[in-house]
């Protein structure tokens, strides 16, 4: 179920994820909060429908989804923790 940005006032972000494809993909694309259920979701924003190609573009999604949440922080495979260093981010 997707919400407003107001439903994670007061949340604790828990983890940072990345999602593997092919072992090459490192971007943060899951921060899962507090309250085991709300996580953003960023994606790449569609070439067909963005045009400015000098400029790099992300949807900001934000879901409420126990079973979704669970998922995501178990399969530490699938969806590896990102560490967050001085603006940098490490796998």
């Amino acid at each position: 179920m997707i919400h407003g940005i107001n439903s994670i006032i007061g949340l604790k972000v828990v983890d940072i994820r990345t999602i593997r494809i092919h072992f090459t993909k490192n971007d943060p694309v899951y921060i899962l909060f507090s309250d085991k259920k709300t996580y953003i979701q960023l994606e790449e924003q569609d070439y067909c429908s963005f045009h400015d190609a000098s400029t790099s573009a992300r949807e900001i999604i934000v879901c409420q989804n126990e079973e979704e949440w669970k998922r995501i922080f178990e399969n530490k495979k699938r969806y590896p923790k990102l560490e967050v260093k001085q603006g940098k981010v490490y796998v």
